[in-house]
């Protein structure tokens, strides 16, 4: 039954809609860092089942260089040299880097005059590099223990300042998602946009796949099944689409039987075998076996309203599923049977 898999919930503080959350270890201690309705920022300390309000410093990155209210639509979480790194952007502002802890920003990159459709991060030989998507994914290294890298600036000595942000290839359309992850030795980029799904070679912008999903893609995600890389993405048709990253082949397509739009996606390896998460507007969250194409028990209900964002991440030595949204609640469910 769904409610024997319900481990734990917990309201953000502020009552909103959380729009996104992003998980952070923080000393083997999983910090799940939100923003609601109204850009408020909250982390939420799993294991002690406590919420810390996180004020930071004011942002005026706003789109096309027009100062907004902070925008925290998309959010990304990393822990760089003890310091909790906090990434987000919006459909109003660019992209900005936050010290969670103390507040500070520590970098708004002036040239990102445009929206944050997606946003991610990421670690490049020892960098944090952070990839803010709008028309088309764009991307800033910033490198916290060298004071001599411009913050979320090229680091190459041949490049300037005023130089555009690296842009990678593929979407004509906004961007509905990204990912970042490993293939074979090199730091990819998994984005959607529109019907599109593209793999982007991270460090030289090299378009290495690009598939159709047949319809318009919602989220994507990168895991591996029975060792070997796929990528994911789901659709306004309710299918999870399947692809082979390194051939570029077709693996196959998930039907979800959502009643509603697939607003997110996750996927990882769990006891052995490769599971996704998929939450929907319809207010469900379902868990598949991706091997063998089946659903993982009955769907998780209980939310109020629709699902935006979801996770699947290691808590004291197993993993579990966080969802969040409209309710602004965040839920932890045992992916088990």
């Amino acid at each position: 039954m769904t409610e024997n898999r319900l481990i734990k919930s917990s309201m953000i503080p502020s009552g909103s809609p959380i729009r996104d959350f992003a998980v952070a270890d923080v000393k083997g201690r999983p910090l799940v860092v939100c923003a609601d309705w109204y850009s408020d920022v909250s982390a939420w300390d799993l294991l002690g089942d406590e919420w810390m309000k996180r004020p930071l410093a004011k942002f005026d990155n706003g789109a096309y260089g027009i100062p907004v209210y902070p925008d925290f639509e998309h959010v990304a979480a990393d822990v760089v040299d003890g310091r909790v790194l906090f990434a987000a952007g919006g459909q109003h502002q660019g992209p900005g880097l936050w010290d969670l802890i103390s507040g500070d920003l520590l970098s708004a990159p002036s040239e990102f005059h445009t929206r944050s459709h997606a946003v991610a991060m990421t670690r490049v030989d020892g960098r944090t590099v952070a990839v803010a998507g709008g028309g088309a994914p764009k991307v800033w290294v910033w490198d916290p223990s060298d004071s001599e890298v411009e913050p979320w600036g090229p680091s190459d000595d041949e490049f300037s300042e005023e130089q555009e942000p690296l842009e990678l290839p593929g979407h004509a359309d906004d961007m509905c998602g990204l990912v970042t992850g490993r293939l074979d030795g090199r730091t990819v980029v998994v984005s959607g946009g529109g019907s599109t799904v593209v793999v982007s070679d991270l460090e030289s912008a090299g378009l290495i796949h690009e598939w159709s999903a047949g319809a318009m893609v919602q989220a994507v995600a990168l895991s591996e099944i029975g060792g070997r890389p796929v990528v994911l993405a789901t659709t306004d048709v309710g299918e999870i689409r399947i692809w082979d990253p390194v051939d570029g082949g077709s693996v196959g397509n998930v039907p979800t039987g959502h009643g509603d739009r697939i607003s997110a996606l996750d996927a990882a390896v769990v006891g052995g075998r490769t599971v996704a998460v998929t939450g929907s507007d319809d207010g469900t969250a379902r868990i598949w076996d991706l091997a063998g194409g089946r659903q993982v028990g009955s769907p998780l209900a209980g939310h109020g309203g629709e699902i935006w964002t979801v996770a699947i991440t290691p808590v004291d030595g197993r993993h579990v599923v966080l969802t969040a949204g409209r309710d602004g609640i965040v839920r932890v469910w045992d992916p088990a049977n």
